[in-house]
């Protein structure tokens, strides 16, 4: 009876090992790829943030230098208009 008890106690150490490590192992494979989608997420947003944040940054860039440029334009011509109908007028008399 004593050796009956014994393997009995032998079996049950070694389920609850088995069970304790494949429960141990389960747990470190979620964990590491939680980590590792966190991990893919945080680096996702991060480069759609920069990509988003870079483009933003050309296209205001270049819509503020068409506007500066559509503005020195628009007074090189005005001031040209003003400065030749001046000078013909003054021309005329």
């Amino acid at each position: 009876m004593v050796g009956y008890g014994t393997v009995r106690y032998g079996t049950v150490l070694y389920l609850t090992v088995v069970y304790c490590t494949v429960l141990y192992c389960i747990v470190l494979y979620c964990t590491v790829m939680y980590g590792t989608v966190l991990y893919c997420t945080v680096l996702y947003f991060t480069v759609l943030h920069c990509t988003v944040l870079y483009c933003s940054v050309l296209y205001f860039t270049v819509l503020y230098c068409t506007l500066l440029y559509g503005t020195v334009l628009y007074c090189t011509v005005f001031y040209c208009t003003v400065l030749y109908y001046t000078v013909r007028y003054n021309t005329v008399l």
